[in-house]
């Protein structure tokens, strides 16, 4: 069972935007959240719906519009403190592109103590125990003295969740951290953030577009809806209450359960019923019929039937598609 003392941070009637002169634009408005500890939180919704624009508020990094973030008990919002406070209670990783320079990878991790180090920014024994501990806890301790330049996107990825780390921050925010990554690098990635919540105690929130992934392993989704509105909840509850229909204009783009993402409804011509029960051969042989133009429905009564119980069938089945279709 969960308690009050597992919330971390709290938001208030939160309004995030951006301001241009006098001209203020509202992307979201009358956020109430709570973050909390042991919990990975994925961000979702379209490009441009303000999903940057709210992880950079909750973080300090620009000020809301309005409301306040608040540590939770203490009623102190976080733009409250100086950067040094808060540096010592949140951590971002962002997606902008790092310039590399000449640093190592250790000396990047090293930054993370900024908070703790004072003006002179000299490491004492415990420091080098922290960041050792965050380099290993990440997997690329073995890199350590590699420049950065010459890593690939994945292994920068982790340097800088390694460096949020050796900030031992209670929470951790992540815009896009999977955005250059390819698909191996990807769940590395997601896999670690989930570990660091439910092993290391974290508050984890990352805005993504790995959909299959976030819903795998996040405890709790925020999804921006396409009226911009944010709808928070354990990840199970959004899935089926119809939530993630919300998110996109697009009336030709639909949310399948079955496969936890998107994809484009395709305009068909008749309906038929699919006796498959593997379930690798029934997802092939569904796509292969749509991209036919036929729909499986397997409750309908009265269509032809189609019956795929082997690789064989599957292929057998190509073939005739293909031969209508000439």
């Amino acid at each position: 069972m969960e308690s009050q003392h597992d919330i971390f941070l709290v938001t208030r009637d939160l309004d995030v935007g951006y301001r241009n002169g006098r001209r203020v634009t509202t992307l979201l408005s009358g956020i109430n959240v709570d973050v909390r500890r042991g919990q990975m939180t994925a961000l979702l919704g379209r490009n441009g719906a303000g999903k940057s624009t709210l992880l950079r508020a909750l973080t300090c990094f620009t000020r809301p519009l309005k409301g306040r973030v608040e540590l939770a008990g203490s009623g102190v919002a976080l733009h409250d403190m100086t950067y040094a406070e808060r540096s010592r209670f949140v951590g971002l990783v962002t997606t902008e592109r790092m310039l590399a320079g000449a640093l190592t990878v250790q000396e990047m991790v090293e930054m993370g103590r900024q908070p703790y180090t004072g003006v002179l920014g000299r490491l004492g024994r415990h420091d080098h125990e922290v960041v050792d501990e965050a380099l290993e806890q990440v997997g690329i301790a073995h890199k350590r003295h590699e420049m950065l330049a010459g890593l690939s996107d994945g292994e920068r990825q982790k340097v800088m969740i390694a460096k949020a780390l050796a900030q031992r921050t209670p929470l951790i925010v992540l815009d896009e951290p999977t955005a250059f990554l390819d698909v191996e690098s990807r769940m590395e990635v997601m896999k670690l953030l989930h570990k660091l919540a439910h092993d290391e105690g974290k508050a984890i929130i990352l805005s993504t577009h790995d959909i299959a992934q976030a819903l795998m392993l996040a405890d709790t989704l925020w999804v921006i809806t396409r009226d911009n509105t944010l709808i928070a909840g354990p990840t199970e509850d959004l899935v089926t209450n119809g939530t993630m229909n919300s998110v996109f204009n697009d009336d030709n783009l639909s949310f399948n359960a079955a496969i936890g993402d998107y994809e484009a409804r395709v305009e068909t011509s008749r309906t038929v019923t699919l006796d498959c029960p593997d379930d690798t051969l029934r997802y092939a042989a569904t796509a292969l019929l749509l991209r036919h133009g036929i729909a499986v429905n397997a409750q309908a009564t009265g269509h032809t039937g189609i019956v795929v119980h082997t690789p064989a069938d599957l292929v057998a089945l190509r073939a005739t598609l293909t031969q209508e279709r000439q």
